[in-house]
């Protein structure tokens, strides 16, 4: 073992490509003896001599293994994208497999989102589904279950945060966090908030600990990297919309509050009030981006000066029951007020 770790040292130092022919050549052995370990009860030989030949080969199956591992320490680099043996192969299925089972059965316990767990699972089974899996894919597999399985209490953000750390770059995983940096910033009627919310994110990202050469596809671009470009390009974004908007305003002589009637409701409960008077036909309906755009245009609520238009139209339909409850408070009010103040309270259609 000691000779073939000094040859392999010095194999390293002058070519790469013969220490991947070498480092092949052990695995082929390796995978000749897994066969024949596999064959030996179809063999005709006493019991004695089967287990006498069984001890033999997963001996030499473990020494083979060990060189491996140690070859792996002094270039995981060359390691990592070498198929595993057989007797690898074999051993670590059943042990990410077991891991695997534990995992599910503790990660539904827990309030996590559905599609997050779904991806993860998903990406996992991949890799230990290849007929060929490759030595850096099952180590960083069994890694990223270790971690979930050290932890006493799992969450979302918890999840999230160790698959950034550990650099899980499927294409799901950065469609989830893109989905997901796209409905919280929807979710701020004022563009200042969804800038805000996405240097939070930022913030978030840069706090997440690195680990170094982990990765789970290292031919693709790292993770971290991919949501600093999407970050990025949300912050130009915002700040070619703001700029626009202010553009607007000083062009049309808006940007004093007085220009712009008050409206003492919340952007959500005014988004409704303009609903209802669509369904009632008080508000025509055949334009109704143009009608949410006059309305965000023409005034304002107590807390925000400048109400977006798309965010007006989308909160008029996904409407809180907390909104619908507030909204129906105040209809009440006004049918009080008519019956007090014009005695409307016995009066019936005909």
């Amino acid at each position: 073992m000691i000779y073939f770790l000094s040859s392999f040292t010095e194999i390293m130092g002058t070519s790469a490509k013969k220490a991947r022919i070498a480092l092949s050549q052990l695995i082929l052995t390796s995978n000749k003896i897994y066969g024949h370990l596999i064959n030996i009860t179809k063999s005709k030989i006493t019991i004695e001599k089967s287990s006498f030949l069984r001890r033999n080969y997963l001996q030499l199956l473990s020494v083979i293994e060990s060189l491996l591992d140690d070859c792996e320490n002094l270039n995981e680099k060359l390691l990592r994208n070498l198929p595993l043996t057989k007797y690898s192969s074999f051993v670590g299925k059943d042990l990410f497999k077991k891991n695997l089972d534990i995992l599910k059965s503790r990660i539904y316990s827990f309030s996590i989102n559905h599609d997050l767990v779904k991806l993860l699972l998903a990406a996992l089974r991949n890799v230990i589904d290849k007929k060929e899996i490759k030595r850096g894919e099952l180590k960083y597999a069994l890694m990223i279950l270790g971690e979930f399985l050290n932890l006493d209490d799992l969450s979302t953000e918890k999840m999230e945060d160790i698959l950034i750390q550990y650099d899980f770059n499927t294409p799901k995983f950065f469609n989830y966090c893109a989905k997901k940096c796209l409905n919280e910033t929807v979710e701020n009627t004022s563009l200042h908030s969804q800038m805000e919310n996405i240097i939070s994110l930022e913030e978030r990202l840069n706090v997440i600990p690195q680990k170094r050469f982990v990765r789970l596809t290292f031919e693709d671009e790292s993770i971290r990297q991919q949501l600093k470009t999407l970050y990025k390009e949300k912050k130009e974004s915002l700040k070619e919309r703001l700029e626009l908007r202010r553009n607007e305003i000083l062009d049309s002589k808006l940007w004093q509050d007085n220009e712009k009637a008050m409206v003492n409701l919340s952007v959500p409960q005014m988004g409704l009030f303009i609903r209802l008077f669509m369904e009632q036909g008080i508000i025509p309906r055949e334009d109704i981006g143009k009608t949410f755009n006059y309305y965000a245009k023409h005034f304002r609520t107590p807390h925000t000066s400048f109400i977006s238009a798309e965010s007006l139209q989308k909160k008029s339909s996904d409407v809180e029951f907390a909104t619908a409850k507030k909204m129906k408070s105040q209809l009440i009010g006004m049918v009080n007020w008519l019956n007090e103040h014009y005695n409307t309270s016995n009066f019936k259609d005909s």
